[in-house]
Formats: structure tokens, sequence, C-alpha cells
């Protein structure tokens, strides 16, 4: 059965404690932490005690399940791959960096060799090749999209078959399955099958989002929190990742909570959670 987990990126403009703190009052005992680029979340750092960090989870009963590493180039991530062993973290996230003949050629095999030695694996998540800009969350630059990238179903194919190594894997994010009019089950079970899911969010995408010209932008927090009226029916995509027989983190995840108040994450991502929640205890029983 696969875990439940958070993602401490709805809390960006929230200290550490603070984010952890709630994410344990809500009910969550594992999460994912971000090192990116800003504006995204980026609690932790190379040069950070790591001995601190697992010092302030445990006070709250959580541990990390992953360390999330976008926007940054290949040496930062090399950074973190390290750092996410010292963290004793078993899993890095970010998207394709580059275009892809680039990215499998020169930018992904030495990080995926570090992680190797690292005992740290490299999940890659399928990502919109929409150029990533500090004001992402405002959508466009449809237009600037580049040629290749990792964001459709033959591309994770193509992926996991150029770089057949067991520490190089994906990261499924729905919402961009979803844009790309792609059948989400298909895919999980394609990589839970080849052993290849290494992270999974639950997150969604706003019902208005117009295509070909929203580009990043999947609606308001509350929009991309699952719903039983949201986009995406989340209670069958889990329901796919249990009989898949997916074993590894499944994260509430969203965008779009820039200058929310720590009440306002917490009221938001309860609402959500009990949906979600209500869900992963139904496949339990």
């Amino acid at each position: 059965m696969f875990r439940y987990t958070a993602e401490i990126l709805p809390y960006h403009d929230m200290s550490l404690e603070d984010a952890v703190r709630d994410l344990a009052d809500i009910g969550f005992t594992e999460v994912n932490l971000w090192s990116s680029a800003a504006p995204l979340a980026h609690h932790v750092h190379p040069g950070d005690d790591p001995g601190k960090i697992r010092e302030l989870l445990a006070k709250y009963g959580m541990k990390a399940c992953g360390l999330t590493v976008y926007g940054k180039n290949q040496d930062e991530i090399l950074e973190r791959v390290q750092f996410a062993a010292d963290l004793g973290i078993d899993t890095v996230i970010f998207d394709c960096e580059a275009n892809y003949p680039d990215f499998v050629g020169t930018f992904l095999p030495p990080i995926v060799e570090a992680g190797a030695k690292a005992g740290v694996r490299i999940a890659v998540e399928n990502h919109l090749t929409v150029p990533f800009s500090a004001d992402f969350e405002a959508g466009g630059n449809e237009d600037k999209r580049w040629d290749e990238g990792v964001d459709t179903f033959a591309q994770i194919k193509r992926l996991v078959r150029d770089i057949d190594d067991p520490y190089l894997g994906v990261c499924l994010a729905p919402p961009h399955m979803w844009v790309m009019q792609e059948t989400i089950s298909e895919v999980i079970a394609f990589l839970t099958e080849r052993k290849r899911l290494y992270y999974y969010y639950i997150w969604d995408v706003d019902r208005s989002y117009r295509h070909g010209v929203d580009g990043l932008n999947f609606g308001p927090g509350e929009k991309q929190l699952p719903s039983p009226e949201g986009t995406l029916d989340h209670r069958f995509l889990l329901s796919e990742l249990q009989r898949a027989g997916y074993q590894g983190a499944a994260s509430i995840k969203c965008h779009g909570t820039h200058g929310w108040s720590l009440e306002k994450i917490g009221r938001e991502l309860r609402a959500s959670d009990a949906y979600v929640r209500s869900a992963y205890n139904g496949l339990t029983k």
C-alpha cells in the first residue's frame, strides 16, 4: 500500500517549523521538503545542518519522504543529492531541465550516477515544456515552449528506456498529464509494472483551465487542492495506485498560495485532506 504524505510547498512563505507543526497537526507523519528556486518553496538548503532539520521533524513526529529541487542547475542538483542523503531522504525530485537530447545526454547521467553512489533515487516529474519563470502562476508562455521534454506518456516511456537505471524513475503529476490529454491510470500501471514510479502527486487543476493559453497556471490554490468537485477523480486514481501495487509516497500538493496566511493554508488543506484521507482510509479497510 502506498503512503499518504504531504508537500511543504503550500507553506512556502512560512517558516519550516510553522509548516511542519501545522502538517503534523493535520495528521501527517511524512513531508516532502523543498529546496527549489524562489518563488517555489525553499525551506532547506545545502549548508544547513541536517541534524537540526531531522531534530525539528522528529519534534513533531515527522520524517522527510523526498526533496524537491526545481529551478536548479546541474551542480546545484548534485549538491542537493548529497544533501538528501545527509537528511536520510531516498528520493530527489525535479523536472526536465533542458531540451530532451541534452537532458538525457549530458544533464541527467551524472546526477543519476551521484544518486546511485549516495543511495538516492532520481524522480523526474512529467512537466509541461512551458518555461519556468518567477511569475509562472500567472500563466502564459505557451508560445515559448521548447521542443522536447518529458510531458507526455510517450516521452515518459522514452525516458525510462533511454536511461534504464534503477536509480532513475518518474514523479507522476496528474495535472500535467491531464493537460496533455493522457490517461493517468495507464501511466500509473506502466511505471509501477516497471518499478519506475518513484513519487506521486495528489494534485488537481481548475476546471476553467484553458488549453494552449494558461500554461503553468493551474488555477487558484483552492482549485488545485483535491476535492469532490474537482476536475480529477482522486478516489479512482488512488484506487488505481493501490491496484497497481504502488508502495511509495502519494503527496497532497498545490501551487497558488502566495499571499495566503498560515490560517488560510491550514483551512484549505484540512478541507482537502478530509476528502483524500477518506478515500485513502477506504482503500486500507
